[in-house]
Protein backbone atom coordinates (compact mmCIF):
# COMPACT_ATOMS: atom_id res chain seq x y z
CA UNK A 1 0.00 0.00 0.00
CA UNK A 2 1.27 3.10 -0.82
CA UNK A 3 0.23 5.10 2.53
CA UNK A 4 2.76 1.93 4.24
CA UNK A 5 5.69 2.77 1.87
CA UNK A 6 5.34 6.30 2.20
CA UNK A 7 5.10 5.60 6.42
CA UNK A 8 8.17 3.61 6.11
CA UNK A 9 10.16 6.01 4.00
CA UNK A 10 9.63 8.77 6.97
CA UNK A 11 13.37 10.11 8.27
CA UNK A 12 12.89 11.31 11.81
CA UNK A 13 13.32 15.42 12.32
CA UNK A 14 12.63 14.97 16.00
CA UNK A 15 9.66 17.53 15.19
CA UNK A 16 6.80 15.05 14.48
CA UNK A 17 4.26 14.26 17.08
CA UNK A 18 4.73 11.81 20.12
CA UNK A 19 2.72 9.32 18.78
CA UNK A 20 3.47 9.47 15.03
CA UNK A 21 7.28 9.41 16.25
CA UNK A 22 6.28 6.26 18.05
CA UNK A 23 4.87 4.24 15.35
CA UNK A 24 7.54 4.90 13.05
CA UNK A 25 9.89 3.70 15.17
CA UNK A 26 7.98 0.54 15.72
CA UNK A 27 8.02 -0.09 11.83
CA UNK A 28 11.66 0.54 11.64
CA UNK A 29 12.18 -1.73 14.93
CA UNK A 30 10.51 -4.34 12.91
CA UNK A 31 13.93 -4.71 10.37
CA UNK A 32 15.90 -5.59 13.27
CA UNK A 33 16.87 -9.49 13.00
CA UNK A 34 19.16 -11.30 14.51
CA UNK A 35 22.35 -12.77 12.02
CA UNK A 36 23.40 -16.13 13.25
CA UNK A 37 26.61 -14.42 14.56
CA UNK A 38 24.67 -11.70 16.34
CA UNK A 39 22.64 -14.31 17.98
CA UNK A 40 25.41 -16.09 19.29
CA UNK A 41 26.92 -12.66 20.61
CA UNK A 42 23.49 -11.93 22.53
CA UNK A 43 23.72 -15.66 24.37
CA UNK A 44 27.38 -14.66 25.23
CA UNK A 45 26.55 -11.41 26.68
CA UNK A 46 23.41 -12.97 28.78
CA UNK A 47 25.47 -15.70 29.79
CA UNK A 48 27.98 -13.37 31.07
CA UNK A 49 25.44 -11.45 32.51
CA UNK A 50 23.14 -14.09 34.31
CA UNK A 51 26.11 -15.82 36.00
CA UNK A 52 24.74 -12.99 38.89
CA UNK A 53 21.57 -15.16 38.37
CA UNK A 54 23.97 -18.07 39.26
CA UNK A 55 24.61 -16.44 42.43
CA UNK A 56 21.00 -15.62 42.81
CA UNK A 57 20.02 -19.10 42.87
CA UNK A 58 23.17 -20.03 45.40
CA UNK A 59 21.57 -17.74 47.63
CA UNK A 60 17.48 -18.37 47.29
CA UNK A 61 18.64 -22.34 47.59
CA UNK A 62 21.08 -21.89 50.66
CA UNK A 63 18.82 -21.86 53.47
CA UNK A 64 17.61 -25.61 52.40
CA UNK A 65 20.84 -27.23 53.39
CA UNK A 66 21.82 -24.82 55.79
CA UNK A 67 18.78 -24.39 58.14
CA UNK A 68 19.50 -28.32 58.88
CA UNK A 69 22.73 -27.91 59.72
CA UNK A 70 22.41 -24.65 61.82
CA UNK A 71 19.09 -26.21 64.10
CA UNK A 72 21.09 -29.14 64.89
CA UNK A 73 24.02 -28.59 66.89
CA UNK A 74 25.54 -25.23 64.36
CA UNK A 75 29.35 -25.20 64.33
CA UNK A 76 30.97 -21.87 63.48
CA UNK A 77 34.06 -21.63 61.42
CA UNK A 78 35.99 -20.63 65.35
CA UNK A 79 34.42 -23.74 66.70
CA UNK A 80 32.02 -22.12 68.72
CA UNK A 81 28.42 -23.51 68.77
CA UNK A 82 25.76 -21.67 66.44
CA UNK A 83 22.84 -22.76 67.06
CA UNK A 84 19.55 -21.31 66.06
CA UNK A 85 15.86 -22.43 66.05
CA UNK A 86 13.21 -22.22 63.76
CA UNK A 87 11.64 -18.92 64.54
CA UNK A 88 15.48 -17.47 64.31
CA UNK A 89 15.73 -19.77 60.97
CA UNK A 90 12.77 -17.95 59.54
CA UNK A 91 14.23 -15.22 59.65
CA UNK A 92 17.64 -15.75 58.13
CA UNK A 93 15.32 -17.36 55.47
CA UNK A 94 12.93 -13.96 54.97
CA UNK A 95 15.84 -11.40 55.10
CA UNK A 96 17.32 -12.21 51.92
CA UNK A 97 13.75 -10.70 50.58
CA UNK A 98 14.05 -7.34 52.82
CA UNK A 99 17.41 -7.09 51.27
CA UNK A 100 16.62 -7.74 47.79
CA UNK A 101 13.37 -5.18 48.30
CA UNK A 102 16.94 -2.56 49.49
CA UNK A 103 18.76 -3.63 46.31
CA UNK A 104 15.49 -3.17 44.24
CA UNK A 105 15.03 0.59 45.04
CA UNK A 106 19.14 1.56 44.84
CA UNK A 107 19.14 -0.21 41.45
CA UNK A 108 17.59 2.28 39.52
CA UNK A 109 19.56 5.33 40.11
CA UNK A 110 22.78 3.55 40.20
CA UNK A 111 22.56 1.90 37.06
CA UNK A 112 21.42 4.79 35.26
CA UNK A 113 24.00 7.23 36.78
CA UNK A 114 27.44 4.12 36.15
CA UNK A 115 25.74 2.24 33.77
CA UNK A 116 24.28 -1.55 33.79
CA UNK A 117 27.62 -3.37 33.32
CA UNK A 118 29.29 -1.39 36.25
CA UNK A 119 26.73 -1.94 38.28
CA UNK A 120 26.71 -5.82 37.92
CA UNK A 121 30.37 -5.61 38.11
CA UNK A 122 30.85 -3.69 41.18
CA UNK A 123 27.70 -3.07 43.27
CA UNK A 124 26.05 -6.41 42.90
CA UNK A 125 29.11 -8.21 43.49
CA UNK A 126 30.22 -6.48 46.02
CA UNK A 127 27.12 -7.12 47.97
CA UNK A 128 27.78 -10.50 47.38
CA UNK A 129 31.07 -10.72 48.14
CA UNK A 130 30.26 -9.16 51.67
CA UNK A 131 27.33 -11.22 52.59
CA UNK A 132 29.05 -14.58 52.08
CA UNK A 133 31.96 -13.23 53.48
CA UNK A 134 29.95 -11.97 57.12
CA UNK A 135 28.08 -15.56 56.72
CA UNK A 136 31.36 -17.36 56.52
CA UNK A 137 32.94 -15.84 59.62
CA UNK A 138 29.76 -15.64 61.65
CA UNK A 139 30.13 -16.47 65.05
CA UNK A 140 26.33 -15.39 66.01
CA UNK A 141 22.73 -15.32 64.38
CA UNK A 142 22.93 -11.29 63.95
CA UNK A 143 25.83 -11.91 61.60
CA UNK A 144 24.08 -14.73 59.50
CA UNK A 145 21.15 -11.78 59.37
CA UNK A 146 23.49 -9.24 58.38
CA UNK A 147 25.02 -11.22 55.28
CA UNK A 148 21.91 -12.70 54.63
CA UNK A 149 20.34 -8.82 54.03
CA UNK A 150 23.64 -8.05 52.16
CA UNK A 151 22.85 -11.15 49.81
CA UNK A 152 19.13 -9.83 49.37
CA UNK A 153 20.60 -6.36 48.26
CA UNK A 154 22.89 -7.92 45.30
CA UNK A 155 20.44 -10.43 44.37
CA UNK A 156 17.60 -7.15 44.10
CA UNK A 157 20.98 -5.33 42.10
CA UNK A 158 21.30 -8.27 39.66
CA UNK A 159 17.60 -8.73 39.52
CA UNK A 160 16.63 -5.09 38.39
CA UNK A 161 19.49 -4.72 36.17
CA UNK A 162 20.02 -7.91 34.42
CA UNK A 163 16.39 -7.81 33.42
CA UNK A 164 17.13 -4.01 31.95
CA UNK A 165 20.40 -5.35 30.65
CA UNK A 166 18.73 -8.32 28.50
CA UNK A 167 16.13 -6.07 26.89
CA UNK A 168 18.15 -3.08 25.54
CA UNK A 169 20.96 -5.51 23.74
CA UNK A 170 18.17 -8.65 22.53
CA UNK A 171 16.69 -7.96 19.40
CA UNK A 172 13.15 -9.05 18.72
CA UNK A 173 13.25 -12.35 17.60
CA UNK A 174 15.56 -12.98 20.81
CA UNK A 175 13.76 -11.60 23.40
CA UNK A 176 12.20 -14.54 24.64
CA UNK A 177 14.77 -17.28 24.36
CA UNK A 178 17.21 -14.93 26.55
CA UNK A 179 14.71 -14.19 29.42
CA UNK A 180 14.75 -18.12 29.95
CA UNK A 181 18.11 -17.18 31.21
CA UNK A 182 17.13 -15.67 34.42
CA UNK A 183 15.45 -18.84 35.75
CA UNK A 184 17.95 -21.60 33.76
CA UNK A 185 20.87 -19.85 35.59
CA UNK A 186 19.11 -19.14 39.16
CA UNK A 187 18.21 -23.22 38.58
CA UNK A 188 21.75 -23.96 38.35
CA UNK A 189 22.39 -21.98 41.10
CA UNK A 190 20.14 -23.80 43.15
CA UNK A 191 21.35 -27.18 42.16
CA UNK A 192 24.63 -26.36 42.86
CA UNK A 193 23.71 -25.48 46.59
CA UNK A 194 21.66 -28.80 47.19
CA UNK A 195 24.37 -30.45 45.50
CA UNK A 196 27.23 -29.00 47.60
CA UNK A 197 25.47 -28.20 50.66
CA UNK A 198 24.75 -32.19 51.23
CA UNK A 199 28.14 -32.08 52.05
CA UNK A 200 29.40 -29.32 53.56
CA UNK A 201 27.73 -27.34 56.69
CA UNK A 202 26.41 -23.98 57.03
CA UNK A 203 29.96 -21.68 57.12
CA UNK A 204 31.72 -23.82 54.50
CA UNK A 205 28.79 -23.62 51.93
CA UNK A 206 28.56 -19.92 52.27
CA UNK A 207 32.47 -20.10 51.21
CA UNK A 208 32.04 -21.98 48.29
CA UNK A 209 29.74 -19.38 47.59
CA UNK A 210 32.17 -16.67 48.11
CA UNK A 211 34.41 -18.03 45.50
CA UNK A 212 31.60 -17.88 42.57
CA UNK A 213 31.61 -14.31 42.76
CA UNK A 214 34.98 -14.09 41.12
CA UNK A 215 34.03 -15.99 37.71
CA UNK A 216 30.63 -13.56 37.58
CA UNK A 217 33.45 -10.31 38.16
CA UNK A 218 35.54 -11.72 35.05
CA UNK A 219 32.84 -12.06 32.80
CA UNK A 220 31.53 -8.87 32.92
CA UNK A 221 34.77 -7.75 31.46
CA UNK A 222 34.16 -9.47 28.30
CA UNK A 223 30.74 -7.98 27.60
CA UNK A 224 30.35 -4.55 26.05
CA UNK A 225 27.74 -1.56 28.13
CA UNK A 226 24.37 -1.20 26.63
CA UNK A 227 24.36 0.66 23.73
CA UNK A 228 20.93 2.53 24.61
CA UNK A 229 22.71 3.59 28.03
CA UNK A 230 25.74 4.89 26.42
CA UNK A 231 23.85 6.51 23.40
CA UNK A 232 21.34 8.49 26.64
CA UNK A 233 24.94 9.31 27.70
CA UNK A 234 25.22 11.16 24.88
CA UNK A 235 28.27 8.13 24.20
CA UNK A 236 27.35 7.43 20.44
CA UNK A 237 30.74 5.97 19.78
CA UNK A 238 30.75 3.63 22.37
CA UNK A 239 27.35 2.60 21.61
CA UNK A 240 28.89 2.16 17.64
CA UNK A 241 31.38 -0.38 19.27
CA UNK A 242 28.72 -1.92 21.40
CA UNK A 243 26.36 -2.38 18.73
CA UNK A 244 29.27 -3.63 16.19
CA UNK A 245 30.06 -6.19 18.94
CA UNK A 246 26.66 -7.51 19.46
CA UNK A 247 25.27 -7.16 15.75
CA UNK A 248 28.33 -7.35 13.58
CA UNK A 249 26.42 -5.71 10.77
CA UNK A 250 27.69 -2.82 8.63
CA UNK A 251 28.09 0.46 9.37
CA UNK A 252 24.86 1.52 7.24
CA UNK A 253 22.89 -0.99 9.03
CA UNK A 254 24.69 0.27 12.51
CA UNK A 255 23.48 3.38 11.83
CA UNK A 256 19.96 2.90 11.26
CA UNK A 257 19.93 1.29 14.50
CA UNK A 258 21.96 3.93 16.25
CA UNK A 259 19.62 6.45 14.27
CA UNK A 260 16.03 4.42 15.80
CA UNK A 261 17.51 4.32 19.42
CA UNK A 262 18.03 7.89 19.21
CA UNK A 263 13.95 8.60 18.02
CA UNK A 264 12.78 6.48 20.88
CA UNK A 265 15.33 8.12 23.46
CA UNK A 266 13.79 11.22 22.65
CA UNK A 267 10.23 10.91 22.21
CA UNK A 268 10.79 8.92 26.14
CA UNK A 269 12.43 12.66 27.47
CA UNK A 270 9.33 14.33 26.08
CA UNK A 271 6.86 11.71 27.99
CA UNK A 272 5.79 12.40 31.29
CA UNK A 273 8.36 10.22 33.66
CA UNK A 274 6.20 10.71 36.95
CA UNK A 275 4.73 7.69 39.18
CA UNK A 276 1.60 9.14 38.05
CA UNK A 277 2.13 7.63 34.82
CA UNK A 278 1.01 4.50 36.19
CA UNK A 279 -2.05 5.98 37.00
CA UNK A 280 -2.97 6.02 33.32
CA UNK A 281 -5.45 3.24 32.09
CA UNK A 282 -3.41 1.67 29.61
CA UNK A 283 -0.68 1.67 31.87
CA UNK A 284 -2.68 0.65 34.99
CA UNK A 285 -4.37 -1.93 33.22
CA UNK A 286 -1.23 -3.89 32.17
CA UNK A 287 0.58 -2.68 35.30
CA UNK A 288 -2.20 -4.34 37.39
CA UNK A 289 -2.20 -7.81 35.68
CA UNK A 290 1.66 -7.57 36.17
CA UNK A 291 1.59 -7.21 40.37
CA UNK A 292 -1.52 -9.51 40.42
CA UNK A 293 0.66 -12.59 38.49
CA UNK A 294 3.59 -11.59 40.98
CA UNK A 295 1.34 -11.92 44.00
CA UNK A 296 0.40 -15.82 42.69
CA UNK A 297 3.76 -16.19 42.27
CA UNK A 298 4.96 -15.33 45.61
CA UNK A 299 1.90 -16.59 47.63
CA UNK A 300 1.96 -19.86 46.18
CA UNK A 301 4.49 -20.83 48.17
CA UNK A 302 7.19 -20.93 45.18
CA UNK A 303 9.99 -20.02 47.03
CA UNK A 304 8.98 -22.15 49.93
CA UNK A 305 9.69 -25.21 48.77
CA UNK A 306 13.31 -24.37 47.66
CA UNK A 307 14.12 -22.21 50.86
CA UNK A 308 12.95 -25.23 53.13
CA UNK A 309 12.73 -28.45 50.91
CA UNK A 310 15.39 -30.46 53.00
CA UNK A 311 13.01 -29.29 55.91
CA UNK A 312 10.04 -30.12 54.07
CA UNK A 313 10.83 -33.52 53.35
CA UNK A 314 12.32 -34.26 57.20
CA UNK A 315 8.87 -33.28 58.68
CA UNK A 316 6.71 -35.42 56.35
CA UNK A 317 8.34 -38.37 57.62
CA UNK A 318 9.33 -39.41 53.80
CA UNK A 319 11.89 -42.73 53.57
CA UNK A 320 13.92 -40.75 51.30
CA UNK A 321 17.06 -39.27 52.37
CA UNK A 322 16.22 -35.46 52.52
CA UNK A 323 19.66 -34.36 51.38
CA UNK A 324 18.85 -36.98 48.37
CA UNK A 325 15.47 -35.72 47.84
CA UNK A 326 16.74 -32.16 47.85
CA UNK A 327 19.48 -32.91 44.79
CA UNK A 328 16.66 -34.61 42.95
CA UNK A 329 14.55 -31.36 43.44
CA UNK A 330 17.41 -29.13 41.82
CA UNK A 331 17.78 -31.51 38.47
CA UNK A 332 14.51 -31.47 38.29
CA UNK A 333 14.30 -27.50 38.48
CA UNK A 334 17.06 -27.57 35.91
CA UNK A 335 15.75 -30.18 33.26
CA UNK A 336 12.41 -27.67 33.66
CA UNK A 337 14.17 -24.97 32.19
CA UNK A 338 15.55 -26.67 29.06
CA UNK A 339 12.04 -27.57 29.07
CA UNK A 340 10.98 -24.15 29.51
CA UNK A 341 13.30 -23.20 26.36
CA UNK A 342 11.56 -25.27 23.93
CA UNK A 343 7.96 -25.16 25.23
CA UNK A 344 8.19 -21.32 25.50
CA UNK A 345 8.87 -20.82 21.33
CA UNK A 346 6.16 -23.45 20.77
CA UNK A 347 3.19 -22.36 23.03
CA UNK A 348 1.47 -19.13 23.51
CA UNK A 349 2.59 -17.33 27.19
CA UNK A 350 -1.05 -18.02 28.50
CA UNK A 351 -1.42 -21.96 27.79
CA UNK A 352 1.56 -22.58 29.71
CA UNK A 353 0.73 -20.04 32.53
CA UNK A 354 -2.96 -21.46 33.02
CA UNK A 355 -1.89 -25.25 33.09
CA UNK A 356 1.45 -24.60 35.31
CA UNK A 357 -0.46 -22.51 38.01
CA UNK A 358 -3.50 -25.14 38.26
CA UNK A 359 -0.68 -28.13 38.15
CA UNK A 360 1.02 -26.07 41.11
CA UNK A 361 -2.55 -25.86 42.77
CA UNK A 362 -2.76 -29.72 42.71
CA UNK A 363 0.59 -30.72 43.89
CA UNK A 364 0.37 -28.16 47.46
CA UNK A 365 -3.16 -30.37 47.40
CA UNK A 366 -1.52 -33.69 47.37
CA UNK A 367 1.43 -32.47 49.68
CA UNK A 368 -0.98 -31.54 52.29
CA UNK A 369 -2.50 -34.71 52.02
CA UNK A 370 0.72 -36.45 52.94
CA UNK A 371 1.18 -34.49 55.71
CA UNK A 372 -2.44 -35.32 57.07
CA UNK A 373 -1.71 -38.49 56.78
CA UNK A 374 1.23 -37.87 58.94
CA UNK A 375 -0.88 -35.61 61.47
CA UNK A 376 -3.29 -37.87 61.52
CA UNK A 377 -1.45 -41.04 62.23
CA UNK A 378 -1.39 -41.83 66.11
CA UNK A 379 1.72 -43.59 65.84
CA UNK A 380 4.94 -42.99 64.03
CA UNK A 381 6.38 -45.26 61.14
CA UNK A 382 8.72 -46.79 63.25
CA UNK A 383 6.14 -47.57 65.94
CA UNK A 384 3.52 -48.83 63.27
CA UNK A 385 6.35 -51.20 62.40
CA UNK A 386 7.12 -52.90 65.05
CA UNK A 387 2.91 -53.34 65.89
CA UNK A 388 2.52 -56.82 63.66
CA UNK A 389 -1.34 -55.89 64.28
CA UNK A 390 -1.03 -52.95 61.92
CA UNK A 391 0.84 -54.30 59.15
CA UNK A 392 -2.01 -52.74 56.49
CA UNK A 393 -1.59 -49.35 57.57
CA UNK A 394 2.03 -49.66 58.16
CA UNK A 395 2.31 -50.75 54.37
CA UNK A 396 -0.76 -47.85 53.45
CA UNK A 397 1.31 -44.98 55.67
CA UNK A 398 4.93 -46.07 54.39
CA UNK A 399 4.54 -46.00 50.76
CA UNK A 400 2.50 -43.12 50.30
CA UNK A 401 4.23 -40.89 52.60
CA UNK A 402 7.49 -42.68 51.24
CA UNK A 403 7.26 -41.34 47.79
CA UNK A 404 4.42 -39.26 47.35
CA UNK A 405 5.93 -36.28 48.58
CA UNK A 406 8.75 -36.27 46.82
CA UNK A 407 6.65 -36.85 43.42
CA UNK A 408 4.93 -33.74 44.44
CA UNK A 409 7.31 -30.97 44.88
CA UNK A 410 9.19 -32.42 42.08
CA UNK A 411 6.01 -31.67 40.40
CA UNK A 412 5.25 -28.34 42.08
CA UNK A 413 8.79 -27.19 40.78
CA UNK A 414 8.53 -28.73 37.73
CA UNK A 415 5.46 -26.92 36.63
CA UNK A 416 6.26 -23.79 38.38
CA UNK A 417 9.56 -23.34 36.77
CA UNK A 418 8.27 -24.11 32.97
CA UNK A 419 5.38 -21.40 33.49
CA UNK A 420 5.13 -18.95 35.83
CA UNK A 421 8.14 -18.88 37.59
CA UNK A 422 9.56 -18.75 33.80
CA UNK A 423 7.29 -17.05 32.29
CA UNK A 424 5.92 -14.02 34.41
CA UNK A 425 9.48 -11.76 33.65
CA UNK A 426 9.08 -12.17 29.80
CA UNK A 427 5.18 -11.63 29.92
CA UNK A 428 5.22 -8.78 32.68
CA UNK A 429 8.14 -6.94 30.22
CA UNK A 430 6.47 -7.67 27.16
CA UNK A 431 2.87 -6.32 28.88
CA UNK A 432 4.62 -3.38 29.81
CA UNK A 433 4.71 -0.13 28.19
CA UNK A 434 8.64 0.74 27.24
CA UNK A 435 7.97 4.86 28.61
CA UNK A 436 6.67 2.89 32.07
CA UNK A 437 9.01 -0.66 31.87
CA UNK A 438 11.67 0.55 34.76
CA UNK A 439 9.85 2.35 36.37
CA UNK A 440 7.17 -0.13 37.23
CA UNK A 441 9.96 -3.17 36.94
CA UNK A 442 11.22 -2.16 40.07
CA UNK A 443 7.78 -1.70 41.96
CA UNK A 444 6.98 -5.07 40.93
CA UNK A 445 9.99 -6.71 41.97
CA UNK A 446 10.26 -4.82 45.23
CA UNK A 447 6.37 -6.20 45.39
CA UNK A 448 7.93 -9.47 44.91
CA UNK A 449 10.11 -9.17 47.63
CA UNK A 450 7.82 -8.16 50.11
CA UNK A 451 5.05 -10.69 49.55
CA UNK A 452 8.00 -13.17 49.31
CA UNK A 453 9.39 -11.74 52.91
CA UNK A 454 5.16 -12.14 54.30
CA UNK A 455 5.42 -15.95 52.49
CA UNK A 456 8.98 -17.28 53.88
CA UNK A 457 8.83 -15.81 57.93
CA UNK A 458 5.17 -16.75 58.55
CA UNK A 459 5.67 -20.48 56.90
CA UNK A 460 6.98 -21.61 59.97
CA UNK A 461 4.72 -19.30 62.20
CA UNK A 462 1.54 -21.30 59.85
CA UNK A 463 2.99 -25.10 60.21
CA UNK A 464 3.28 -23.96 64.54
CA UNK A 465 -0.45 -22.68 64.46
CA UNK A 466 -3.85 -24.75 64.68
CA UNK A 467 -3.30 -25.10 60.45
CA UNK A 468 -0.44 -27.06 60.73
CA UNK A 469 1.63 -28.34 57.82
CA UNK A 470 -1.18 -30.02 55.98
CA UNK A 471 -3.49 -26.73 56.06
CA UNK A 472 -0.39 -24.78 55.54
CA UNK A 473 -0.21 -26.43 51.99
CA UNK A 474 -3.54 -26.60 51.46
CA UNK A 475 -4.00 -22.63 51.83
CA UNK A 476 -1.35 -22.60 49.11
CA UNK A 477 -3.01 -24.94 46.63
CA UNK A 478 -6.06 -22.70 47.04
CA UNK A 479 -4.19 -19.47 46.50
CA UNK A 480 -2.75 -21.16 43.33
CA UNK A 481 -6.46 -22.24 41.64
CA UNK A 482 -6.80 -18.78 42.34
CA UNK A 483 -4.21 -17.29 40.49
CA UNK A 484 -5.45 -19.36 37.48
CA UNK A 485 -8.91 -18.40 37.40
CA UNK A 486 -7.34 -14.76 37.44
CA UNK A 487 -4.53 -15.34 34.71
CA UNK A 488 -7.51 -17.38 32.84
CA UNK A 489 -9.34 -14.42 32.70
CA UNK A 490 -7.65 -11.58 32.62
CA UNK A 491 -3.61 -12.31 31.37
CA UNK A 492 -3.95 -11.75 27.17
CA UNK A 493 -1.76 -13.84 24.97
CA UNK A 494 1.86 -12.07 23.96
CA UNK A 495 3.74 -14.43 22.02
CA UNK A 496 4.56 -13.26 18.39
CA UNK A 497 2.95 -9.88 19.21
CA UNK A 498 5.17 -6.39 18.91
CA UNK A 499 5.00 -4.22 21.75
CA UNK A 500 3.18 -1.97 19.62
CA UNK A 501 -0.07 -4.19 19.60
CA UNK A 502 0.32 -5.38 22.83
CA UNK A 503 -0.05 -1.60 24.03
CA UNK A 504 -3.00 -0.95 21.88
CA UNK A 505 -4.60 -4.01 23.30
CA UNK A 506 -4.83 -2.08 26.52
CA UNK A 507 -5.87 1.55 24.70
CA UNK A 508 -8.40 1.07 22.32
CA UNK A 509 -11.15 -1.35 24.17
CA UNK A 510 -13.82 0.03 22.03
CA UNK A 511 -12.11 -0.79 18.43
CA UNK A 512 -11.12 -4.23 20.18
CA UNK A 513 -15.26 -5.11 20.59
CA UNK A 514 -15.78 -3.78 17.17
CA UNK A 515 -12.96 -5.98 16.02
CA UNK A 516 -13.98 -8.79 18.48
CA UNK A 517 -17.66 -9.43 16.87
CA UNK A 518 -15.69 -9.31 13.03
CA UNK A 519 -12.57 -11.29 13.09
CA UNK A 520 -12.44 -12.35 17.17
CA UNK A 521 -9.87 -11.49 19.80
CA UNK A 522 -6.83 -10.11 18.25
CA UNK A 523 -4.57 -11.52 20.75
CA UNK A 524 -6.33 -15.19 20.41
CA UNK A 525 -5.02 -14.94 16.58
CA UNK A 526 -1.38 -16.36 17.79
CA UNK A 527 -0.16 -19.08 15.89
Amino acid sequence: MAGESDRKDVKYTGLGTQESDRKTWHVNNQDIVSSPYSKKKQVFATFCATLGCLLNGSVIGYTSPAIPSLVNNGTSIWGRETSVDLQQASWITGLLSIGCFIGCVMAGPIMERIGRRRTLMFVASGFYAGGFLLITLASSAELIYSGRFMNGVGLGFVLATVSVYIVEIATTDMRGFLGCFVQFLGSVGVLLTFCVGAVLNWWQLALVHLGMVVPFVVAMWFIPESPRWLIMKGNEWAAEESLKWLRGRGAEALDREIEKIKKEIAIRKRERNSITLLLDPQVFKPFAICMSMMFFLQMSGFNVMVFYCVTIFEQVGSTIDPNVASIVVGVVLLVSCFVALGVVSQLGRKVILVLSIFGMSICHMSLGTCFYLKETSSLTPLEISSNSSDVTQTNVYTSVVGWLPLVSVIGFLFLGNIGYGTLIWVVTAELLPPRVRAMANSFIICFAFITGFIVAKTFVDLIESPLRESGTFWLYGGICFIGGIFTLIFVPETRNKSIEEIQEYFRTKKTLKSDLSETGHPLESVT
